[in-house]
């Protein structure tokens, strides 16, 4: 799944923010992964800025998956709640008490989770 939003700016259409899932690599987490998911994210320095945030797995043979990845305004609280939104009903996850998320204390994330 590919989602793009927009705001308008000037009645000009702004990017925001894109999110990608990839329907094999989510197939093969969902099949063969452990339930931990690991969340991060970093700055992108180009002339477009901005925040990476990304969804990793880990299977049966201690390789990562990157399940979804995210170009997002800035780290936060508003950013992470749609980027997982967006990762529970990629992934079905239904009951978030199967799965561990782990991260590095991202900035907005704890709130997110609240």
């Amino acid at each position: 799944m590919v989602k793009c939003d927009f705001q308008q700016q000037l009645g000009q259409p702004l990017f925001q923010r894109l999110y990608v899932c990839l329907g094999a690599a989510k197939e093969g987490f969902k099949a063969g992964c452990m339930p931990i998911i690991g969340l991060d994210g970093c700055f992108l320095k180009n002339v477009y800025a901005g925040q990476l945030l990304t969804a990793v797995g880990i299977d049966a043979n201690n390789e990562t998956w990157v399940i979804a990845y995210a170009v997002v305004e800035s780290e936060c609280k508003d950013s992470w709640i749609w980027f997982l939104e967006l990762l529970v009903k990629d992934c079905q996850i239904v009951n978030q008490f199967g799965f561990t998320f782990i991260s590095d204390k991202q900035k907005g994330l704890l709130p997110a989770f609240e």
